[in-house]
């Protein structure tokens, strides 16, 4: 019985240990701002604060890297971000892209993630939305 109580204690300390650290931060669009009109192609800038921008491949707690989610919601935590035509993954660390997108109305999602692409959730995120006008003969906006 004397033996358990030294055992338990060891337990409980590998226990809290191991729990991941919790972050506070945020990330959002430096460019374009919420609601902006814009024309094809767009020009996104991503930004973090609170953790850092590291390539994807291996997972390093307080670190991730950007995607950006075309009319799709923020990815639930624990999940992983798949890739296709409207989930871009910048898995090279990378903080500005610029994207074709066709005229119309657009919800883009800046999804933040670890080295394997899973989410951080939604406290990790910044939904905008966006008008995208088409351009007059000529190169004009409309």
């Amino acid at each position: 019985m004397k033996v358990m109580k030294p055992f338990a204690l060891l337990v409980l300390v590998a226990v809290i240990s191991c729990k991941k650290k919790e972050y506070t931060g945020k990330v959002w669009f430096s460019e374009p701002s919420d609601k902006a009109e814009v024309t094809s192609p767009v020009k996104f800038g991503m930004q973090v604060e609170g953790m850092t921008v590291k390539p994807a491949g291996a997972i390093e707690e307080g670190t991730g890297h950007f995607h950006i989610l075309i009319n799709k919601e923020a990815i639930a935590a624990g999940q992983v971000v798949i890739n296709d035509e409207f989930h871009k993954h910048y898995g090279k660390g990378q903080t500005e892209d610029t994207i074709d997108l066709k005229p119309g109305d657009y919800r883009i999602t800046l999804q933040f993630a670890d080295g394997a692409h899973v989410s951080y959730g939604s406290a990790w995120s910044q939904t905008i939305s966006l008008k995208v006008k088409a351009k007059a003969a000529g190169g004009e906006e409309e």
